[in-house]
């Protein structure tokens, strides 16, 4: 009995130095491997560019994350190359905003060659925020900004959504570009009997009143645009539209006299 039970010990014993062996192996093996390919891929990216080539990769994929969470198409991007590489001049008066600003031929309307569109139709204020630097990085005179509307039609965001992030873009006006007169102007009407969507106009209203606030917060100027093209029931007028949404050329004559005199003279 002694002997077998010292024979049994003894064989529990080998098996579990085995057993000990083998994964020990299996450890140095699989710590080679990560290690092998550890080396190759320092290798590769070394032979790449090494820290920057990484960087710059890490940037891409932040870029095409943005790109498909802000909804940008071949339109916005064109645009915003072209802004970046088109000619600067402080002396510049930049009117900002979506495709009710896009549409608008400002030079011709007010008569001042100063005056350069950037705006870019689709735009909500997550968008323009992507593209501000352009804008400020040439420190213009003035900026005339309209924005939201697409905020609330096509991302369904919140009054204090886009307020936030409204706030975001005249942040980094007033840092960036503190000499530049801001003109913070309201969101325009919409008329739900004539467009393809429906957006509530006291909503609207609601946000405009906010904005005004927000404006005088920065001491910008806020003008209100909206009064001036909706009619009795606060929808904007049919004589300024065919699709309820855009405006035709006797609503931008009409805006034209509402900013007129805010426009800084050549």
């Amino acid at each position: 009995m002694h002997k077998r039970g010292f024979r049994n010990s003894f064989l529990r014993f080998k098996n579990s130095r085995m057993n000990y062996n083998f994964n020990t192996i299996l450890l140095l093996i699989s710590t080679s491997l990560n290690i092998l390919f550890l080396s190759v891929a320092l290798f590769v990216v070394f032979q790449k560019g090494g820290i920057f080539y990484l960087k710059n990769k890490i940037l891409n994929i932040g870029k095409r994350n943005i790109q498909n969470d802000l909804n940008i198409n071949s339109y916005y991007k064109h645009k915003k190359s072209q802004f970046e590489i088109l000619p600067k001049s402080n002396e510049y008066i930049v009117f900002l905003g979506d495709s009710i600003t896009d549409e608008g031929e400002w030079v011709e309307l007010l008569g001042n060659n100063n005056i350069v569109n950037r705006g870019i139709s689709g735009d909500t204020t997550r968008r323009i925020l992507n593209r501000l630097d352009a804008i400020i990085g040439i420190k213009p005179k003035q900026i005339f900004l309209m924005v939201g509307i697409n905020d609330f039609v096509n991302e369904k965001k919140s009054i204090t959504e886009v307020l936030s992030l409204y706030k975001t873009i005249l942040e980094e006006i007033q840092t960036q570009t503190p000499q530049t007169q801001v003109f913070v102007q309201s969101v325009l009407p919409v008329n739900n009997n004539l467009t393809y969507i429906f957006e509530n106009n006291e909503k609207l209203i609601q946000f405009n009143s906010r904005l005004q606030k927000l404006a005088q917060e920065f001491n910008y100027q806020y003008i209100d645009v909206f009064s001036y093209l909706a009619n009795a029931e606060n929808q904007l007028d049919a004589i300024y539209t065919t699709d309820g949404l855009h405006l035709n050329g006797k609503a931008y004559l009409v805006w034209k006299e509402v900013i007129k005199e805010y426009v800084a003279i050549n």
